[in-house]
């Protein structure tokens, strides 16, 4: 232990010596060396300042480095999100021309709507001015040649007649070229028609035509279809069983009566076989289903030609049919109809939405199109002019593929014209051909 102390006052004061030296050492420098000693100073001072500018230059260096990357990143960044912004705002912005495009096809053709029926209403204002024109000046002229035929004069005799045929023929002309013939006026002409044996597209077009547009274009088919169906009732003697209490028409009266817009007669007898079936289905067993789907078709018969001139007596009718069979399809889209035409648009819509959700597209494209127009009406009305215009264009697409708005030309206006004014007369001879020649075939 005693060897540990001395050895550590040796190395002290061994470093003692070294220390004292050295300071000698400086001592000596600092004062023999003065200028020595200020030119080490600023050498050192000059190598510190080099250093820290060298070091301050990399660091710099090292920033703008990190920087170019940085905005190099970044503008690949924008590049991408430029791309991409690019690409969705093409998408969009050819939606937003689609859309455009069709709110504005949708706003045609509602304003050519809107012009055609304002056009009819003056048509009908002016055809009702004109009547009572005619109607007063014929009175005049009554009363004018109840004075003046009293009176023999010479010069008169041989002129009456004349001026008597002037005033019954010229009068009825302008006023057939100006009438707007309603669907209880075009029964006979489409019972004619039928009779004559001309297609149902052509009398759909000859009906559309005579009435300007004021039955819609599925209105115009189904009666024609139930004018058909009826006919084809009487040919088949579906109403030679029924109990004659109370006493029923015959089928030519009934035809005869409907085609002068009378159809309470023809209303009669498919009251009469509704009744009589569904009397047989207390008895009908498994054949009551079967049963019913008739009687359905029937009551969709009698609901569109009761339309003609009662829509409450028709909406019953409807609802009928769709009692007997859920499902029927041209029942929701004539309830619908119905609907429509008393002003009840919430049923309406009901209505039309179940003949959607029924429907077989490629069986039922008549109903489809039918409510498809009058949805795309109500959802414009609700501001939804996008999803309205795509249910018109498809409803119209229909229609246009059809015809049915296609204006006739001269020398089938003169024809139908021919018909028209001829059709009254033979009409009960056209009845009983078309009877007559439908039992032939049978």
């Amino acid at each position: 232990m005693f060897e540990d102390f001395a050895t550590t006052d040796e190395i002290i004061g061994l470093l003692s010596s070294n220390i004292d030296i050295v300071a000698s050492f400086i001592d000596k420098y600092m004062s023999g060396a003065n200028h020595l000693r200020l030119v080490s100073i600023v050498l050192i001072t000059l190598a510190l300042i080099l250093f820290l500018f060298l070091i301050v230059i990399v660091y710099v260096k090292s920033i703008v480095s990190f920087l170019r990357n940085d905005v190099k990143k970044e503008s690949l960044n924008d590049d991408n999100e430029n791309d991409i912004f690019d690409e969705e705002d093409e998408i969009r912005l050819k939606q937003i021309m689609d859309e455009q495009e069709l709110e504005k096809e949708l706003q045609r053709e509602l304003d050519r709507d809107k012009a055609e029926k304002e056009v009819f209403e003056k048509k009908k204002k002016d055809n009702l001015e004109a009547k009572k024109t005619k109607e007063k000046i014929l009175t005049e002229e009554k009363k004018h040649k109840e004075k003046t035929l009293s009176i023999e004069l010479d010069w008169k005799k041989g002129k009456i007649k004349e001026i008597e045929q002037q005033n019954q023929t010229e009068p009825t002309v302008l006023s057939y070229k100006q009438t707007i013939k309603e669907m209880p006026e075009l029964l006979g002409l489409i019972i004619d028609m039928l009779g004559r044996g001309i297609d149902d597209l052509k009398i759909a077009q000859t009906i559309m035509f005579k009435n300007h547009g004021i039955y819609s274009e599925d209105e115009v088919l189904q009666t024609i279809d139930a004018i058909k169906e009826f006919i084809g009732l009487c040919v088949g003697q579906k109403f030679q069983n029924l109990k004659n209490t109370p006493p029923l028409p015959s089928e030519e009266d009934a035809l005869l009566h409907l085609a002068q817009g009378d159809t309470t007669l023809a209303l009669a007898l498919l009251e009469g076989l509704m009744d009589f079936n569904i009397e047989k289905t207390s008895i009908a067993g498994a054949k009551k289903e079967a049963i019913y789907n008739d009687v359905s078709k029937q009551a969709c018969v009698f609901g569109t030609l009761s339309a003609i001139n009662d829509i409450h007596l028709a909406t019953g009718a409807f609802e009928l049919s769709i009692e007997l069979t859920p499902n029927n399809v041209l029942a929701w889209s004539r309830l619908g109809d119905m609907y429509w035409r008393a002003s009840s648009f919430n049923k309406a819509v009901w209505a039309y939405q179940n003949v959607l959700n029924f429907a077989d597209d490629e069986i039922n494209i008549r109903q489809v199109a039918n409510a498809s127009k009058r949805l795309s009406e109500h959802l414009y009305s609700q501001g939804n002019s996008l999803q309205a215009a795509k249910l018109y264009n498809s409803s119209k697409q229909y229609y246009d593929s059809l015809g049915i708005n296609r204006r006739l030309d001269r020398q089938e206006v003169e024809i139908i014209n021919i018909i028209e004014a001829n059709h009254k007369n033979d009409i009960l001879l056209t009845i009983q051909k078309l009877l007559g020649k439908e039992k032939n075939i049978a």
